[in-house]
Parts: structure tokens; C-alpha cells; sequence
């Protein structure tokens, strides 16, 4: 099965600014986390681990290429640029293009001064900068909204598309070079395969001779590189004008600069969308909109409240009892009373987390605004997250270790939030769901929240808070903002993605194993839809160990972009199962992400049933993502009664029978790559059963 590329990385290592590196990490959330992981990678990661094969680009951000290349150079960039020449995608800012270039010349015949040869030289000939004058490391002199000329024709996109931009925009600079093409210099014919997308306008000096003024000086690229393509930018057009601090900029050049970058916004924004399209990546359309707000431009979504009520639990005791303790845990008061709530804070491990009681008058909002805004609207301008970076101790990086504000809404069936305040998950239908769907410990209690962080972070490293919340707590989200996958994978989280984790308490059981918990779950993630009737045909499959994937074959009114008609295999769920031991019982935390009802990044289950319904003369309903969690929940639990007392091994069959390999031919790489036919699953340990091609029987 060819696997698609999905993440989006970007480098997070020694010489990166950390400016530019926060900036660009919200700019490409923005852009593309409609559709890819967005994953910060180091040298080592880069260095050892099988990267390229799920990676859609990697992109360089500003900074300082020496530093890059003395941490690259060698095994990495020989990595980088194969990766590149089968066909992926490199992208350079900055530093960044310096760097993509095959020969540097920095500030020449200045303090500054660096000059020499570099290894990836996607572009063979030199990048020469600054190319305007006045860069300075430490403050942000240098820096201007330098104006960029747009060749259009080279973009080879509808003329629509740029709406009635202007073609000289202003984009953020500072520090950039320019590239000494063979089209710039005269030679003919030009050999060096690059393609001019954008120029800087006739006010930029040449390094070498400030007194020289340059015309028409290529300031973004784009190079043929075996089948990939690199894009090379001396322009920042990932800054956006509200990330910058107008007191920053005090020179007669750009005391201007936020005003000018501002009223250009939206073009710069439809320029970097260009590009990324230019590189066939596919970028959200709301991020090159016109109607941004006055008062910001696009920014990453801002986290929401949780709520959590009582699901399938019964009796008003044990919902009490779980309430008290919750209520009782947040001892500390916060700064943050607004509206008659109290602000009572729970200080966890990972979250400082603001418990309150749902406001449950009717017609009311369950959080008053002002409070939700005063607790979580701090923590959601924070450009980069986690990954933010706050300073350098030599070539390591210091993390931002301050804790984020979350906040716990406590709900009855009477105090449930609305639609203004839950617009895209329906609470009280879920509950409906799950009632309808019998089970007795999973989705016991329900939480939800619309924008979040991660809900397997949220459970996992905040202990206090694992320990008070009942056995089977299902946290569901809309939008997970780091959502993750299996090692150092993210999980993409789109809107129409079931995104869920489940708190469950296993006992040390010898028929019973651990590690055998995952392929439950996976099990039950393709029944819940298949045991419905009329639904057994829907194409899911089980991919080991712990994937779901889709046999997704276009139909003759299929919006699928792909030019490919042929039926193929796409991921469309994963599983991630956390686990701590204490006092002999297992505390697993089961994260679930399964695409329902959106058709990006691969397919959904909604997109299969009304390829079904076509290819079948069926007319099969979709499904919400309120009755998938009552589906999946309450599958697991049926499964899992039997796993307590049988084990897994008279699952098997049901495991077979929805997997995909079946005598699949495999290469075993600790027995010398030799070849072997998978024969099926250890029920103890996971792991494959395989026979030898060569040595059948063995």
C-alpha cells in the first residue's frame, strides 16, 4: 500500500530564530492543518528516524545557516536531498534559502561575513545577501516591508485566484538574500533550472558594492530537483502583521512597517498560498479569504471549556459523589471571578486546571464569556504552543515550561451547553446515543470540549485529575490542536474527525494481557460500524497493529481530487494506548482518532457509505459523530467482557476477519531480510505469526 504524505515538518534545531520559528509553525497550522501534521523535527530525529515516507515537505525556517549546516551536514542533508529528488518537497526561508543554495555569501567584507559552499544546493549557484542593508542579530533595525513583485505567469494558477491583487506586495524582510540565477545574470541559456516567482522591487543594493543599486533581483525561487521541487524565499511571507510589536520598529525605513504589512495582508496571504500550491500542497481556502477581522488577522483556534456530565452511569449518588470530589480537589482560588463564578483551580501536573459548576438557568450561556475568555484566551495567543521556544543556552533549545489554563465544567442533564456554546458536537445526543447503546463502564461520563490541545494529553499528564475521573470517561473534541500518534507522529485533526480518549482501569489478568488491549479496541472501532444493519459491506479494514484503513474506490460523482480511478487502501483511524501500573492494576488511556464525516486528508466513513450506497443502489444514512462514540464505546465493551474471561484468542476469528494480511509476503529484518507469509496473530502477545517462504514449516 503507498502511504501518502501527510506531515509537514519543520525544522527545530541550533541556529533557528525563535521568532521566525514560532511564527511559522502558527502561519503553517493555519494553512495546511486542515489536512497535515504540522511536526517539529531535530538533527536527530532527521538523523534516525524513517521520516520520509509520511512526510509531505520540510520546511526551513529564518535564523542562521551555520549553525544548521555544522548540525546537518554529512548523513542528514544526504538524507534530505534524496528525499527531495524521489519526489519531496523542500521550503526555505531566510536562512532557509541561504542554506537550500549551493553557495552562501552573507554580508561580505563585514563583521558578519559568512561565505562558503553548501551541501543540499537544490539551487546551484549562489545566494548573496543581505540585500538591503542595516541587519542586525539583536534587534530588528534591519527589517522592513520590503516590496515584492509577483510573476504571476510563473505560478500557473487561474487568474482568479488572485482576485484583484495588486502585484507589487509587501512582504516582511529582514536578513534575506537574493539568488544569482542565469536568468538574472544574462547567461543564455540558463541551465540552472530555477524559476523566478518572485522579485524584490529596485530598491535593493548589492553586498558587495552598497553603492550599486540592483533591479529586478530574484527574492523567491523555485527549483527542479529529480522529481521534488525546492522553493527557495529571501522574503519572510509567513510573518503575518499582527504577530510584530510596532514599538520594534523605530528606523526612518520601517516605522511604517506593521501598517504597511497590514493593509497587504491579505495579498501576502494569497502569495504564500501560491507557493505552497506552486509545491502541490494543498492549503486551506479560509486562510486566503478576504474578510479578515479588523482587529487580527487569522489566528490558530482558540481552546474551549471541557464539560463533563454523566453518560450511561446510573444513580444520582455516584454522579454526586464524582462532582464533590472534583469540586473539592480545586482547593485554590484563582484571579480570575468574573460574573458571580468563583474561580476555584485545580494546580495538576501538566494544567492549571479552573473547575466551576455550569451556570443552569435556562436561555443562559453554562460559562459567562468574560470568565472563559479571562482563563483561556491568554494561553491561546501563544504562537507555537509548546513548541515555543524562549531562548538559547548554547546550541540547545529552552523550552516555554509555564502551565497551560484549561478549565473542567461540571454539568448535569439539566445544565448541558447549547449550540452557541457546542456548536459542532451535540452533548445531549451523544447521551441519547449511548443510552440507546447499552454499556456499563465505557462512556460511563462523557467529556467534550470544541478546541483543545490534545485529549490524551489532557488525561495523561495531569494525574490528579486521572484519578478522580471515573472509570470509562470517554473526552471527545472537535479540534485537537497537538493531537498525537504513534512515536513521534501528530494525529491530524479536522473538523468531522472523531477525536476521543477513554480512561479505563484493567486488571492484572493472566488470561487477560495488557498488550492485547489496542487490537481490542481496534476491533471494536470496525464492528461498531459493520454490525449495523445493512452496513456489514462498508470496506473497513484492520491494519497491524493498530490502524484502521478504508478501501476507498472513486465514484463517477466522487469529489475525490485524486486523478487515480483505481480502488487503493487509505488510513482512516489510529489508536494510541497510554498505560501507567500502580497497585496492580493497569490505568490505560485509549486515544482514538477516526475520520467520520470529513473527506480530508484520506477518506471517511461517510465518504465510503455514500460510495456504497452508489456502487450497492443502497440509499445507507451516514453517521454522526454522536452515534459513532455510542457505536465504539459500547462495541468495546462487549468485546472486552469477553476478553476478561476467554482471552483474546476466541476473538480471533472476528480479528481476521477484517484485516488485511492474510498471507501477506513480508521481509523478516532480523533474520537476515528473509522472506515469510504472515499466518496470523499471537493472542498473547500481539505479535505476527509468520512462516518461512524458504524453509516452509518454520
Amino acid at each position: 500500500m503507498q502511504m501518502v504524505g501527510l506531515n509537514v515538518l519543520v525544522y527545530c534545531g541550533p541556529g533557528i530564530g525563535l521568532n521566525a520559528y514560532a511564527y511559522l509553525i502558527r502561519t503553517l497550522r493555519q494553512f495546511l492543518g486542515h489536512r497535515y501534521a504540522i511536526i517539529p523535527v531535530d538533527p536527530e530525529t532527521l538523523r534516525k528516524e524513517p521520516w520520509e515516507s509520511k512526510a509531505a515537505m520540510l520546511v526551513v525556517p529564518g535564523g542562521r545557516d551555520m549553525p544548521y549546516a555544522a548540525a546537518m551536514n554529512g548523513e542528514i542533508n544526504k538524507r534530505i536531498k534524496e528525499w527531495v529528488h524521489r519526489g519531496g518537497r523542500y521550503l526555505g526561508f531566510c536562512a532557509g534559502g541561504y542554506y537550500g543554495s549551493g553557495h552562501c555569501e552573507f554580508q561580505p567584507g563585514t563583521p558578519l561575513e559568512v561565505i562558503g559552499d553548501r551541501e543540499l544546493a537544490f539551487f546551484k549557484g549562489t545566494c548573496l545577501g543581505c540585500a538591503y542593508p542595516g541587519y542586525d542579530y539583536k534587534s530588528e533595525d534591519g527589517a522592513r516591508a520590503a516590496e515584492a513583485v509577483v510573476e504571476r505567469d510563473a505560478f500557473k494558477l487561474p487568474a482568479a485566484f488572485w482576485k484583484r491583487d495588486p502585484t507589487n506586495v509587501r512582504i516582511y524582510y529582514n536578513g534575506g538574500g537574493y539568488f544569482l540565477t542565469d536568468e538574472f545574470l544574462g547567461k543564455h541559456p540558463a541551465n540552472d533550472n530555477a524559476l523566478v516567482l518572485v522579485r524584490y522591487a529596485s530598491d535593493v543594493s548589492d553586498p558587495r558594492n552598497r553603492t550599486k543599486l540592483v533591479t529586478g533581483a530574484p527574492a523567491v525561487i523555485s527549483c527542479k530537483a529529480g522529481r521534488g521541487v525546492a522553493v527557495l524565499s529571501g522574503l519572510h511571507p509567513e510573518y503575518a502583521w499582527d504577530f510584530l510589536a510596532p514599538s520594534c520598529y523605530t528606523q526612518s525605513h520601517n516605522k511604517h512597517l506593521v501598517a504597511l504589512l497590514r493593509s497587504h495582508d491579505a495579498y501576502r496571504r494569497r502569495l504564500l498560498g501560491a507557493m505552497l500550491a506552486h509545491m502541490k500542497i494543498d492549503v486551506d481556502k479560509d486562510a486566503l479569504v478576504d474578510n479578515v477581522s479588523p482587529d487580527r488577522s487569522i489566528r490558530v483556534p482558540t481552546r474551549t471549556p471541557t464539560f463533563l456530565v454523566p453518560a450511561r452511569v446510573s444513580g444520582v449518588a455516584a454522579a454526586a459523589t464524582t462532582m464533590y470530589a472534583l469540586k473539592n480537589a480545586a482547593s485554590a482560588r484563582g484571579q480570575n471571578d468574573a460574573d458571580g463564578v468563583i474561580d476555584t483551580v485545580l494546580h495538576d501536573a501538566a494544567d492549571d486546571i479552573h473547575i466551576i459548576s455550569a451556570i443552569s438557568e435556562n436561555g443562559q450561556r453554562r460559562v459567562p464569556r468574560a470568565y472563559q475568555d479571562a482563563v483561556l484566551l491568554p494561553s491561546a495567543l501563544d504562537p507555537a504552543s509548546k513548541h515555543n521556544l524562549v531562548g538559547l543556552e548554547g546550541a540547545e533549545l529552552v523550552q516555554d515550561t509555564t502551565k497551560d489554563q484549561s478549565m473542567l465544567v461540571l454539568c448535569t442533564q439539566d445544565s448541558l451547553p447549547g449550540s452557541s456554546e457546542t456548536p459542532r458536537f451535540d452533548m445531549s445526543l451523544a447521551i441519547q446515543y449511548m443510552r440507546e447503546e447499552k454499556a456499563h463502564t465505557a462512556g460511563a461520563w462523557l467529556m467534550y470540549s470544541d478546541t483543545t490541545n490534545s485529549t490524551q494529553t489532557f488525561m495523561e499528564k495531569n494525574t490528579r485529575l486521572q484519578a478522580l475521573l471515573p472509570n470509562g470517561t470517554v473526552n471527545v473534541a472537535t479540534v485537537q490542536l497537538a493531537g498525537r500518534g504513534r512515536g513521534r507522529n501528530a494525529w491530524i485533526s479536522p473538523v468531522g474527525c472523531l477525536q476521543f480518549t477513554m480512561l479505563l482501569r484493567h486488571p492484572t489478568m493472566k488470561q487477560a494481557p495488557v498488550v492485547m488491549m489496542q487490537y481490542l479496541m481496534s476491533v471494536a472501532i470496525v464492528e461498531a460500524v459493520k454490525a449495523q444493519p445493512g452496513y456489514e459491506g462498508i470496506p473497513l479494514r484492520l491494519k497491524w497493529p493498530n490502524d484502521v484503513y478504508a478501501l476507498h474506490t472513486p465514484v463517477g460523482d466522487s469529489s475525490d481530487s485524486s486523478e487515480s480511478t483505481d480502488p487503493s487502501y487509505s488510513k482512516i483511524g489510529g489508536i494510541l494506548v497510554g498505560s501507567s501500573f500502580k497497585a496492580g492494576e493497569f490505568t490505560l488511556l485509549f486515544g482514538c482518532g477516526i475520520n467520520v464525516a470529513n473527506p480530508l486528508p484520506t477518506t471517511s466513513i461517510n465518504k465510503l457509505i455514500h460510495e456504497y450506497n452508489i456502487s450497492h443502489g443502497t440509499s445507507l444514512a451516514e453517521m454522526s459523530l454522536e452515534k459513532v462514540v455510542a457505536l465504539v464505546t459500547a462495541k468495546f465493551e462487549e468485546l472486552y467482557r469477553k476478553f476478561l474471561v476467554s482471552g483474546f484468542e476466541p476473538l480471533l476469528p472476528l480479528y481476521y476477519k477484517n484485516w488485511l494480511h492474510t498471507d501477506q509476503h513480508v521481509s523478516l529484518a532480523n533474520q537476515g531480510f528473509e522472506r515469510a507469509k504472515v499466518i496470523g496473530l499471537c493472542p498473547t502477545s500481539g505479535l505476527l505469526r509468520v512462516s518461512s517462504l524458504i524453509n516452509p514449516g518454520t
